[in-house]
């Protein structure tokens, strides 16, 4: 595996670079500037391939990408006619702002051609196999890893993911045995899935083994109006000293819709909270609703209308649906035997008819949902697309990832979602580990990645050029020399200084066992 994820670093890093530079490279030539060199990989001259032009191609002895040599680039090279610094400053913007360009272009590219050869993830259909993972999780502490086959749990056959699923979720704190196939050997792993349980709108986890812990919260819930956060830990229910997910499942069950008062700890500190439990999910139509937002999740292979996972109900017969009650409310008050619901679905309204069931005793409902976790995620199904939906698809992707990548580099998540090359490395080998579809998603995202952090304005970035550019273009005056190597020098010490952070930050994630397999 060592082998197999140096190799595909190496020519997923070569591709990036290069796919980058031929940016440069086209768009210099397009403007009449002088390329003196076109070159693969880096270090002193290894082959010179052939010169065509004025251009010399090149291979250089280390792989990991390559790089345009224009003629002129240097400060105080203006006297050189076609010269990168003789040109007017539209035309060194654009052959600086076609790197990025290319490299987004090459991402576009990736995510329309692995739609079109092998599809796309389908979530809500997942195979029997570890997709990725989690730090800290019981997956983690008995070894799963990315790749793993599930050929058996507790001696049950397992042949799809929804089996697979169903029996961790409805094992929580007991012990299961599970047989995998890795690299063409079998081997037997035990586990205890963990309690999460779904209540008041929050997700409460323990999978610690130390209490309940909330890891996510929705907004406009009981939990969020309450003042509950995200970390809080859950010592006890109207004095119920709560240890484990079971104990928390009985005290819901007993208490029902009756308020109850919560005791937390967060950040060392005891903090109590008043709630109304509301009813968390209504199953009707063949699938479970879960509020406050009324998504559909398909528990089994009933009817279910047309209804897909993840549809949000909107409306019931023309009535917006805001809450469970209002939803349970609406399904009562029907005085036929259908009722028209309004759903959305990757961005449409789809319309769906679902018959309500005889004496409507059928239409259940809860005030939590548990279930147990190992603490990985299943590798979905891919499905074809045929070519129109892939470019549908795919830029539509490539602007979701966007989106993500510009919330991290501008939020606190920088701290956690930013990773370096070792980081990079661990995630190309979960890759290799899952099949080519996912080193060529890999590729997508590091060359997005590469696009959007080259546009940043740090000096020797791309996105640093174009600033000094813009400088020039405001002042009407180029700086000097010295100015240029003053900017360059500090550009280089920011870049040197975020390689060692970024370089720690990876090592710190690997030593604190904090980096999913």
């Amino acid at each position: 595996m060592f082998i197999e994820t140096a190799v595909v670093l190496i020519l997923i890093f070569g591709a990036l670079v290069m796919f980058h530079e031929f940016g440069h490279y086209i768009v210099a030539r397009a403007t009449g500037i002088r390329v003196d060199e076109f070159a693969f990989g880096f270090g002193p001259k290894l082959i010179r391939l052939f010169k065509r032009g004025d251009t010399e191609y090149t291979i250089h002895p280390f792989p990991l990408g390559g790089f345009v040599k224009l003629a002129g680039m240097e400060p105080g090279e203006e006297d050189i006619p076609d010269g990168f610094q003789a040109q007017p400053i539209w035309k060194r913007s654009l052959v600086i702002f076609a790197g990025p360009v290319f490299s987004f272009l090459l991402a576009v590219l990736v995510f329309l051609f692995i739609g079109v050869y092998w599809g796309f993830p389908d979530l809500g259909n997942p195979q029997n196999r570890v997709g990725q993972v989690q730090p800290q999780t019981e997956a983690a502490r008995i070894d799963l890893r990315a790749g793993d086959l599930i050929l058996e749990i507790n001696g049950k056959k397992i042949t799809h993911g929804k089996q697979m699923t169903d029996i961790i979720h409805a094992s929580a704190g007991k012990e299961i045995r599970i047989l995998v196939e890795r690299d063409g050997q079998k081997m037997t792993k035990i586990g205890h899935p963990k309690w999460m349980i779904e209540y008041l709108g929050a997700n409460w986890s323990f999978a610690g083994g130390d209490g309940g812990v909330v890891d996510a919260i929705g907004q406009h819930t009981t939990a969020s109006k309450a003042g509950i956060k995200e970390g809080d830990k859950l010592v006890s229910i109207d004095g119920t000293k709560i240890d484990n997910g079971q104990e928390m499942v009985n005290f819901i069950k007993a208490n029902g819709s009756r308020p109850a008062r919560l005791e937390l700890t967060r950040n060392d500190k005891t903090v109590r909270v008043n709630v109304v439990p509301e009813v968390e999910w209504v199953k009707f139509g063949g699938v479970r609703w879960f509020f406050p937002d009324g998504v559909a999740v398909i528990d089994n292979t009933s009817k279910t209308n047309g209804i897909k996972q993840g549809d949000q109900l909107i409306s019931i017969n023309g009535d917006r649906v805001k809450t469970s009650a209002q939803m349970l409310s609406d399904i009562h008050e029907a005085d036929a035997q259908f009722v028209s619901l309004s759903l959305k679905r990757e961005g449409d309204n789809k319309p769906v008819m679902v018959e309500i069931p005889a004496g409507k005793e059928k239409i259940t409902s809860g005030y939590y949902e548990a279930m147990g976790l190992l603490g990985f995620v299943p590798d979905p199904t891919l499905v074809k697309a045929g070519f129109g939906e892939s470019v549908e698809r795919g830029l539509s992707e490539t602007w979701r990832m966007v989106v993500i990548l510009v919330k991290t580099l501008t939020s606190k998540e920088i701290k956690t979602g930013v990773g370096g090359p070792v980081m990079i490395a661990n995630v190309t080998k979960t890759a290799v580990a899952l099949g080519p579809y996912w080193v060529f998603f890999t590729l997508g995202q590091l060359s997005l990645s590469l696009a959007v952090i080259n546009l940043i304005p740090i000096p020797v970035f791309d996105g640093g050029h174009l600033a000094i550019l813009g400088t020039e273009a405001l002042r009407r005056k180029r700086l000097t020399r010295e100015q240029m190597q003053v900017v360059q020098m500090v550009g280089l010490a920011i870049i040197g200084l975020l390689v060692v952070v970024v370089l720690f930050s990876d090592i710190s994630k690997i030593v604190g066992g904090q980096v999913p397999q």
